[in-house]
């Protein structure tokens, strides 16, 4: 790519993006915290959200 062209962001997948980072960050801190791995489930859920509301809130502009 060069470098005088500009990047298109509204075609990221925020969604899939959240759900990525929400389960590793989520595993995480539930190993940290509890030990427990079940725990990634709601980071993957709070990931999931918060994707889907940032791909929402890109397409409304």
């Amino acid at each position: 790519m060069e470098q005088n062209q500009k990047r298109d962001y509204s075609q990221i997948p925020f969604t899939g993006l959240g759900l990525i980072f929400g389960t590793a960050i989520g595993a995480i801190v539930a190993l940290i915290l509890t030990g427990d791995i079940i725990w990634a489930g709601a980071g993957t859920g709070v990931g999931l959200v918060l994707g889907a509301a940032i791909d929402g809130m890109k397409k409304r502009k």
